[in-house]
């Protein structure tokens, strides 16, 4: 790693940092460019070099988010659900402040749906397996169920409810609506 490469991943930390401070105060389309750069103090050139916008700065927040996920889905078995559950808590510990103010808090209402449709065909294809008397609709409809609910559990309960416990809730949760089709 050159010194160049450890200096921009710095300011781009810095800015970030900088932006998300401010996202806590207020929505994005409130934010301007100057404000994220004095408070990183970083001149403006120095922002433009990275992101055109705040809206692109924001973006980039999400799909490292979106990234963190989906690099936890691939080390998880579909119908694992406590994994996919400890995989969502280890990636919310991963980018905790992000996660705060993206999802926790609402700024990115966008970003739970994108985590959603990521899981989908992961989670339809091992149910297909296990549940071969469910039709392909039925999967999709009780995808949709079941990952709103428990996405809004997690979400709604995250430093609220033990992690444990919500580990054990949604796989009842999830054993019981499986158990339908078998």
């Amino acid at each position: 790693m050159s010194k160049s490469d450890a200096r921009v991943r710095y300011t781009q930390r810095v800015l970030k940092e900088s932006f998300l401070s401010l996202l806590r105060e207020k929505p994005v389309n409130k934010i301007t460019v100057k404000e994220v750069c004095e408070l990183a103090e970083l001149n403006r050139a120095t922002f433009y070099a990275h992101y055109s916008d705040c809206f692109a700065l924001m973006e980039s927040i999400e799909r490292e988010l979106l990234g963190a996920f989906r690099q936890s889905l691939r080390l998880i078995d579909g119908f694992d659900v406590s994994a996919l559950i400890a995989a969502i808590y280890a990636m919310v510990a991963q980018h905790e402040e992000a996660c705060r103010i993206l999802i926790f808090n609402g700024a990115s209402p966008s970003i739970l749906s994108q985590m959603i449709d990521m899981a989908r065909p992961s989670s339809i294809a091992a149910w297909k397996r296990q549940l071969p008397r469910a039709s392909d609709t039925e999967l999709e409809m009780l995808y949709t169920h079941l990952s709103n609910g428990l996405m809004n559990v997690v979400v709604g309960g995250y430093g609220k409810y033990d992690r444990d416990e919500v580990i054990s809730f949604v796989k009842r949760i999830v054993r019981s609506s499986l158990s339908l089709f078998e």
